[in-house]
């Protein structure tokens, strides 16, 4: 058993597991953590199984009390217990107050020892804003909410954490969509950048044009990873939130292995599309 109260949080702060898988029919999105890799590593430094709920953080940092004395750990920011510098996995006591800074890169991980008590749709306790669906009552985290766990927790474990060092120019490696015959040009050539407006929804590239006959397609399924055209010829990624249809031609599909590159590009950041074979 464990208990944090929530003293200070961004906007963007939910809690997360793997997502909803088998429900898109339904008009269901996936949601989950936009990081698997630090996510599970989250867990696994305070001994938890790698699919349980951890808290998602994005852009600044958060933070808290403890109420019932538990483990933590954080992935992708930096640690303060007290007001000193910590290990990204601790046992912390009541009274504690935990500071994590704001991500290194877009999202980081706040583990906690034991399963987070929080509220299941469809298979998932993953936070779903515009439905409601997970998480605390489904909305973001927001001052003054308590964070519980359950179950015996397990042990503060040393492993490597995934490395995060993507230079100047992110490469994105991509397969062909089934709208891809539409470009007169390929996006492995141009160099984009992502625009501030990027989201859970979907990360826009601006900068780069991308050149196609262009035409709105009948609306059509989408994943997570499609690379849509509007007629501004800006691409946009849907991430993990995105909708079940749309009706911009799809132009190409992250591979799944590089959707986290995607996910911790900052606002800025410069992006190269690299066409690879399926």
């Amino acid at each position: 058993m464990g208990k944090l109260k929530v003293i200070k949080t961004g906007p963007m702060a939910s809690l997360q597991d793997f997502g909803r898988f088998g429900y898109r029919r339904y008009g269901i999105p996936r949601s989950g953590a936009m990081d698997k890799e630090f996510m599970i590593a989250a867990n696994k430094l305070v001994g938890n199984p790698n699919d349980y709920p951890v808290i998602e953080f994005a852009l600044t940092g958060m933070e808290l009390e403890v109420v019932e004395e538990t483990m933590i750990s954080v992935v992708g920011a930096d640690l303060n217990v007290n007001g000193e510098r910590n290990e990204i996995a601790s046992k912390v006591s009541v009274g504690d107050i935990i500071k994590v800074s704001a991500p290194t890169l877009v999202y980081a991980y706040l583990g906690v020892g034991g399963r987070m008590k929080a509220q299941e749709d469809f298979g998932s306790v993953s936070t779903y804003t515009r439905a409601r669906f997970g998480g605390l009552d489904g909305q973001a985290l927001a001052n003054g909410d308590q964070i519980e766990t359950e179950g015996e927790p397990g042990k503060i474990c040393q492993i490597p954490i995934p490395g995060r060092d993507q230079g100047d120019v992110i490469e994105i490696r991509i397969m062909k969509g089934p709208e891809w015959d539409l470009l007169k040009e390929l996006p492995s050539l141009e160099t984009f950048q992502v625009d501030g407006s990027s989201d859970r929804m979907g990360v826009r590239l601006t900068g780069a044009k991308l050149e196609c006959d262009y035409q709105e397609i009948a609306s059509s399924a989408v994943i997570p990873g499609n690379i849509q055209l509007p007629a501004d010829g800006h691409p946009i990624i849907l991430m993990n939130d995105c909708q079940i249809t749309g009706g911009y031609p799809r132009i190409g599909k992250v591979v799944e292995e590089d959707m986290w590159k995607v996910a911790q590009v900052r606002a800025g950041g410069n992006v190269k599309l690299v066409l690879i074979d399926a």
